[in-house]
């Protein structure tokens, strides 16, 4: 699994590289206006309607958000690329911890109940095979607690409690990039926007700009480009990590339930009243 997301990482940004080098490909230039022919003698020329009139922002400073996203894209600069880099690696981890954390895959329906059953009958090797036919991360903590059946009760539970942190820290391990990529994207983006501003601010200096406002504007969006792309980022990071972990909270929960019932299973106390656990 770790081996597919560092390929499909690579395979995305060789792609965005490819991109960029394909973009910045030099532009044809435009076809060569034909000579004009001289005024005849006498002649006046006339003067275009348009002579003394503004040129629209459009026309003489183009807009900053182009004609395609690629064109967007390289205006917000540099600090894109981290952003983009961002993107990648939020993606690929939610991918992950989609397929990771599947139900079936941690706490399979009906095993919990099945292994509980087998220990109050007494069928301690049938309820080993259980868990070994359907391996999963309540199997390796109800195996653990099999393993010391023998033992006291309190060794019992230290095993289960040592096999659960393993797992829940297996579970836990990639939500921590989803909340790095959370966190570092809306600081690269506010980074992009005030190297803008200092950009714009000094072509304001130089040229006495604040005579010529479109000019001003333009740097200032320019800049905001990189914060809008960060909090975009951002902001489906942020959700998709705080899901991951309220779902993993859940299935340990749903684990710890289990090895309880298989406490009182194994070695009998007032809770084998209750009924065996429904995961």
């Amino acid at each position: 699994m770790l081996r597919a997301l560092r390929r499909l990482v690579l395979v995305v940004l060789l792609v965005a590289m490819g991109g960029a080098i394909a973009g910045e490909g030099p532009a044809t230039a435009p076809p060569a206006a034909p000579p004009k022919s001289p005024p005849p003698e006498g002649a006046t020329t006339a003067v275009p309607a348009t002579a003394g009139a503004p040129v629209p922002a459009e026309e003489e400073h183009g807009t900053v958000l182009g004609k395609n996203l690629w064109q967007t894209f390289r205006a917000g600069g540099f600090l894109m690329w981290p952003i983009l880099a961002c993107s990648v690696i939020g993606v690929a981890f939610i991918i992950e911890r989609a397929i990771a954390l599947r139900e079936a895959a941690i706490v399979p329906r009906g095993l919990g109940r099945a292994v509980v059953q087998a220990a109050r009958d007494g069928a301690r090797d049938e309820a080993r095979e259980l868990c070994a036919k359907r391996p999963s991360g309540l199997a390796r903590v109800l195996a653990a607690g099999l393993a010391v059946a023998d033992r006291s009760r309190e060794e019992i539970i230290t095993a289960m409690q040592e096999a659960g942190e393993r797992e829940q820290w297996q579970m836990d391990r990639f939500n921590r990039p989803l909340s790095i990529v959370t966190s570092v994207a809306p600081l690269l983006g506010l980074l992009g926007t005030v190297q803008g501003m200092i950009m714009s601010f000094d072509v304001v200096a130089r040229k006495g700009a604040m005579g010529d406002p479109r000019q001003l504007a333009a740097g200032v969006a320019t800049a905001l480009l990189t914060t809008f792309a960060g909090l975009t980022v951002a902001i489906p990071c942020y959700c998709f990590y705080h899901y991951y972990r309220d779902k993993a909270d859940r299935m340990i929960v749903q684990i710890e339930d289990a090895a309880s019932h298989l406490v009182d299973a194994l070695k009998g106390s007032e809770g084998n009243a209750n009924p065996p656990p429904q995961g």
